[in-house]
């Protein structure tokens, strides 16, 4: 039987489920990124506004507006929520993987349904490590993911030939209607990250067509000798990508149609949101976030010409394991047929270009080549499926070294996981170190198999195996750690309520923002220089029962010896609580004001005042329900309940005023008494 029979269908729907739908919502938001974009979504939403996207009060162009929609929707369906944050990932990765298995199902020569390969492609990719980072988070990687890959196979399928929708070998000129939805797809793409939905994608079809009709132009004629190899294949890409060949290509793919139709599609929102920022956002996403990291290694992400070939394996593991099978397959189908070659050719050009595009650029980042995965995938499925019917099985020397790969691999991460958990301080983590067990029992059942001849199991076995790798990984994981997250319990319980006003100094996550629901105030000065701290004076004074977040030991540090420079009139500085930084050293202070009590006026002596000792009066109750009081000299340890304190600290009187910050798009957030 050619399609996939109702068992594996059923299959495929579990495992795809099972992965990216698992604890999808349990865990709390990951900084950065996650609580920039769904808290900007927040904000768009209780303004009533679809064109310009803030946190905290300010215009974030760090990405256009697909993502901010798609959240904005699952929150007016199923309210707001971590689920509702991350689900238009997780729909978006389920697309990818359907694309792919119509995409390989054709280009196996299908021209219905799921063929066999269809189905080990969309496994594959399901379960590839980055891949299903991309599809459980709330940023925009899934949706550029699944529209770049939709705007792929459709232009692809487009172009196939003879025996139109699956493959027979040739290529022809575009057909009108799946390659304007391929465009269109594409205009979804450049709405959810950019120029890079649109360059790259393009780049790989245009390739791809190039190479095959190169070869279909070969094929028809008549050569007396062999050329030599070299110069054989330097000839070769010359006649394929030469300028008339590359024209001839665009007008064959309706380029420039197809091209005005995804403007249509991307530039209005563009365009709208450069009038009401006055350009900002234009030059922030298109100068600093597109240009600026293409030719400067922002943030510390840079890397050598070996990064993304290493994050390859790492991002498509644990089918990386069979890396070198993989490939000898490739080699040797498109070698021996026609219909393979057009599916390793569109792998090959899906992968390279954008390993060379983002090679190039100053700053690396993994999941920047996560959209070839897609690519990769197509060569996976292809393998898989011969492999199961014995039509290209590996070597016994291969099938054993991925077999005694995957055990010690698996054995190591493991034994990484549980090694870390004991380093944090993280029990509960350790239950997660047995995902690297599924990898490492896999190589042992394929073993058992290979040694009782029943090697055909052995691609259902490791499909079985990612997917508990990744469901325990990501589903059950990411909880546990998420248990450990003292500082936003610490912060939560500081807060009165929503209207409570929020300053930070030496730092801050954005989580905070988006857990708080408010806008913080962030120092952007070096807790060193005077003015942070005129600045929490200012605020302090203005803002009684506000609060102060002092990040790091140095932050801290400077509070002790600035008292007498941030004591508001009649007020004393009270710590609310303290804890270690989530996954990050030092700790983190929340501190505000209270009155002074009269017999305390009344006994301190004024020379002590005007030294502004730090005096510990009747504490606060512990935020943990443990008796309040310092926590005992060298102790390092990370718990569940949090571990704050209430101490209080004699302050003495401002010196300036706060100056407000510039906020061109005001959060309506923002309580008014700020």
């Amino acid at each position: 039987m050619s399609n996939i029979t109702f068992g594996r269908g059923l299959l495929l729907i579990i495992v795809t489920s099972a992965v990216f739908l698992t604890g999808l919502g349990e865990a709390r938001l990951w900084d950065r990124d996650e609580p920039r974009n769904s808290g900007a979504s927040r904000e768009m939403l209780a303004r009533g506004d679809m064109i310009v996207p803030t946190f905290n009060g300010e215009l974030r162009a760090h990405k256009p507006i697909l993502i901010y929609w798609s959240q904005m929707a699952c929150y007016q369906l199923f309210g707001e929520s971590e689920f509702s944050a991350r689900l238009p990932s997780a729909l978006s990765a389920i697309l990818s993987v359907l694309a792919v298995a119509v995409l390989a199902s054709r280009l196996s020569g299908h021209a219905t349904g799921i063929s066999q390969e269809g189905f080990w492609a969309a496994g594959s990719l399901a379960t590839c490590l980055m891949f299903v980072l991309a599809g459980r988070a709330a940023t925009p990687d899934g949706l550029l993911i699944a529209f770049s890959t939709l705007g792929i196979s459709l232009l692809v399928l487009s172009c196939l030939a003879p025996a139109a929708p699956y493959s027979s070998g040739g290529v022809r000129s575009a057909r009108w209607m799946l390659s304007m939805s391929g465009y269109a797809m594409l205009g979804l793409a450049a709405l959810a990250k950019g120029p890079v939905g649109v360059i790259l994608p393009i780049g790989v079809v245009s390739l791809w067509w190039l190479f095959n009709y190169e070869l279909q132009v070969a094929s028809n004629q008549q050569k007396n000798r062999r050329p030599n190899p070299i110069l054989g294949t330097i000839a070769f890409t010359w006649k394929a990508i030469n300028p008339v060949r590359c024209f001839y290509a665009a007008w064959q793919l309706k380029l420039i149609p197809g091209l005005l139709l995804t403007a249509a599609i991307c530039v209005p929102w563009y365009y709208q949101v450069g009038v009401a920022t006055e350009g900002e956002f234009l030059r922030g996403f298109f100068l600093e976030h597109n240009v600026g990291r293409a030719v400067n290694s922002m943030e510390g992400h840079g890397g050598s010409i070996f990064f993304y070939p290493v994050a390859f394996l790492a991002g498509t593991f644990p089918w990386s394991l069979w890396l070198v099978p993989v490939t000898l397959w490739a080699i040797r189908s498109a070698k021996s047929s026609i219909v393979h070659r057009q599916l390793v050719i569109l792998t090959a050009t899906w992968i390279g270009v954008y390993i060379t595009a983002f090679s190039i650029a100053s700053t690396k980042l993994p999941s920047y080549i996560t959209p070839c995965y897609a690519g990769a995938a197509l060569a996976i499925g292809g393998y898989l499926r011969h492999f199961e019917i014995g039509w290209s099985l590996p070597a016994l020397w291969q099938r054993w070294g991925a077999y005694a790969f995957a055990i010690v691999t698996g054995i190591g991460i493991s034994a990484g996981l549980y090694y870390v958990a004991g380093q944090e301080s993280m029990p509960l983590v350790e239950r997660a170190s047995l995902c690297g067990l599924a990898i490492a029992l896999a190589g042992i059942a394929a073993i058992a198999w290979d040694l009782r001849k029943s090697v055909k199991l052995v691609p259902l076995t490791w499909l079985v195996a990612a997917a508990v790798f990744q469901t325990l990984l990501f589903g059950f994981g990411a909880k546990s750690v998420d248990q450990y997250r003292s500082d936003l319990r610490l912060l939560g319980k500081a807060s009165q309520d929503e209207s409570t006003p929020w300053m930070t100094v030496g730092g801050m996550e954005p989580s905070w923002v988006f857990y708080l629901r408010t806008v913080i105030d962030e120092v952007g000065e070096n807790p060193a220089d005077e003015i942070a701290w005129e600045r929490v004076a200012a605020f302090l004074s203005k803002n009684p029962d506000g609060r102060v977040i002092v990040v790091g030991d140095e932050a801290q540090q400077q509070l002790s010896t600035r008292l007498a420079q941030i004591r508001p009139d009649g007020r004393q500085l009270v710590e609310l609580g303290s804890c270690e930084r989530f996954l990050r050293d030092g700790e983190i202070m929340v501190v505000s004001t209270e009155a002074i009590p009269e017999r305390q006026i009344a006994s301190d002596a004024p020379d002590e005042r005007n030294a502004a000792p730090i005096t510990r009066t009747a504490s606060l109750p512990s935020l943990s329900g443990t008796p309040a009081g310092p926590s005992p000299a060298g102790t390092n340890t990370r718990s569940p309940q949090g571990d704050g304190t209430g101490v209080s600290i004699e302050i003495s009187t401002p010196k300036s005023e706060n100056s407000k910050r510039s906020n061109a798009y005001p959060n309506p957030l923002r309580s008014e008494n700020r």
